[in-house]
């Protein structure tokens, strides 16, 4: 476990300065004082470990998030204490796994807030999980290609992504469910 979780923070460090297509196997073996076949015998190829780095991740404070909004700010505050390894991330063929990161820190976040708002349990387990993935994907999705898309990138902008839809058109969803 030492081992995955060495070359996991000598990955994401790396990255905070250049981009991963400039990182080698050889580079990050010798940063942590293992061999190549130490490397090998624990991840595939180096996009393997980029996977367990966001395995491994976590959003600070997300569970805090009471609403949209603070779950966009929360978002915003590991972007902007992450930016050049989400950026490294982004810019190269890992930007699926940080995506995959994104999507499931909402959905979770997601499902909270459809169960504060369904107090009475009346969905089903499907409906809910059909809602919590329509606004996690739309979330998610938007703030990748933002993040992707923009080169002066600010909260404001971030959030000028969701101007059509906050915590009131989520609870107009789950109640028109519960109606149905």
């Amino acid at each position: 476990m030492k081992t995955e979780h060495e070359l996991a923070k000598a990955l994401k460090e790396m990255m905070s300065s250049r981009s991963l297509d400039d990182i080698s196997v050889s580079e990050l073996s010798k940063k942590c004082n293992v061999s190549r076949k130490t490397f090998y015998y624990h991840y595939h190829d180096i996009y393997d470990l980029l996977a367990q780095v966001f395995l491994d991740e976590k959003i600070a404070n997300l569970h805090l998030a009471n609403n949209i909004d603070d779950l966009i700010n929360i978002i915003w505050a590991y972007y902007q204490n992450n930016s050049r390894f989400i950026d490294a991330t982004i810019n190269s063929a890992g930007k699926d796994l940080f995506s995959e990161f994104v999507y499931n820190a909402i959905y979770t976040t997601i499902t909270k807030f459809i169960n504060k708002i369904d107090t009475q349990k009346l969905l089903s387990l499907s409906t809910k999980r059909n809602i919590t993935r329509f606004y996690a994907f739309g979330y998610s999705n938007s703030i990748v290609y933002y993040l992707a898309s923009y080169k002066n990138r600010t909260l404001v902008g971030l959030k000028n992504c969701f101007t059509f839809m906050d915590d009131v058109d989520l609870e107009i969803s789950v109640q028109k469910a519960i109606k149905r």
